[in-house]
């Protein structure tokens, strides 16, 4: 079912990668998109082990739950919030009174590391209706019931550039990585970097955004127009219609200051009593489109960007259609 090698690389946790071969060996037939998934392996810390693949295998899925999948650091908590107000008919009281990673879990979690809570279990007991559970694995690495059923799919990336600036400081605020930024785009580009290829997870979502059940979209669209998003993730999600003043309401929430300065908007405080963080460690930092122009050297951006264009070469699409316009 599953193929496993380890590899070097400079993070502080051991790193195998994993290929799903599916039970006829010739990759997961139950994805819509049809491709030889030989080449499609993912790096991910040795604690997905066969046994925590199965168990992600035989995740029971219910028809109502709706899933957000992401490249790690590509938004996550900001698309978490606005998925769970529109899911939980815009609770801002609950909202604003437990963090997004306890109402909507993350399923693969207790692979990346040990607080003592059994991920799967808990995302398989959760009581609300629809489920709201978030994870980072690549299409061919999420329990198969999961396309089977057609459950609702979101979808969110971000350019590779500011993921690989934004996982940097993250990474190394966690203590999951002692190298040098340099070190990290190398390991990047090369795949030895948890998640990764970053291009794979990303360019086999884009191509699947047309299936009626997945809602593709990016941080950049989130950035330049947060109200369109909404309304049509709204209607994807089979939502109300948002009056004009709960939408002004939606937005100021989620406003990436007014995020940040909120106690269960930024995790920065419940990740540093679960590990030990350095001093400037904080979970939401600057929240712009291009960080990266200030802090990755032109090197360093040149690696990516070669990165960027062999691989998108082979399915004809460029960067600024994904992604529009970063300058």
């Amino acid at each position: 079912m599953y193929a496993r090698r380890s590899i070097k690389s400079s993070a502080s946790v051991p790193l195998i990668q994993v290929q799903c071969k599916g039970p006829n060996g010739s990759g997961p037939e139950w994805l819509p998109l049809k491709q030889d998934w030989s080449s499609r392996w993912c790096t991910l810390p040795d604690r997905f082990t066969e046994e925590f693949s199965q168990r992600i295998y035989d995740f029971n899925t219910r028809d109502s739950d709706v899933f957000l999948v992401t490249f790690m650091k590509s938004g996550t908590t900001w698309m978490q919030e606005l998925a769970w107000l529109l899911l939980n008919n815009m609770n801002f009281e609950a909202a604003q009174s437990s963090y997004t990673m306890i109402r909507s879990p993350y399923l693969e979690k207790s692979a990346i590391y040990s607080d003592g809570v059994d991920y799967i279990s808990l995302c398989n007991d959760i009581q609300t209706n629809p489920r709201f559970i978030k994870s980072h694995l690549p299409a061919q690495l999420l329990p198969p019931q999961f396309w089977k059923k057609g459950c609702k799919i979101i979808y969110l990336a971000r350019n590779p550039k500011d993921v690989v600036v934004s996982s940097f400081h993250f990474l190394t605020g966690l203590d999951f990585w002692r190298g040098s930024l340099d070190e990290f785009v190398d390991d990047f580009v090369a795949d030895k970097m948890a998640f990764t290829s970053y291009w794979a997870h990303v360019i086999d979502f884009y191509r699947m955004r047309n299936e009626e059940n997945v809602f593709f979209v990016t941080y950049e669209e989130m950035s330049r127009n947060l109200k369109d998003v909404v309304q049509r993730l709204s209607r994807f999600l089979d939502c109300k219609e948002l009056s004009e003043s709960e939408m002004d309401k939606l937005l100021t929430h989620l406003n990436f200051k007014n995020m940040k300065g909120r106690k269960f908007g930024n995790s920065t405080g419940l990740l540093s009593t679960l590990r030990k963080t350095k001093d400037d460690f904080n979970f939401m930092r600057r929240g712009i489109v291009g960080s990266y122009k200030d802090e990755l050297s032109p090197e360093n951006r040149n690696k990516i960007d070669k990165l960027t264009e062999r691989f998108l070469e082979e399915y004809g699409v460029t960067e600024s259609e994904i992604f529009g316009s970063m300058e």
